[in-house]
């Protein structure tokens, strides 16, 4: 499989490897985790229902 070194829409050959299809899925799973935890951290915390 084709991968990006740097996360993102950058096609460049530099910015691309070569990863078996078990390590790329490690990888992707990884930076979506990443991704996703970071969305979470911005959003404020809910307020307890019986303090509203």
């Amino acid at each position: 499989m084709v991968d990006h070194i740097i996360p993102g829409n950058d096609h460049r050959p530099e910015n691309l490897q070569a990863l078996r299809e078990q390590h790329h899925a490690i990888k992707s799973s990884h930076e979506g985790n990443t991704a996703r935890w970071a969305v979470r951290r911005q959003r404020p915390p809910k307020r307890h229902p019986g303090l509203l």
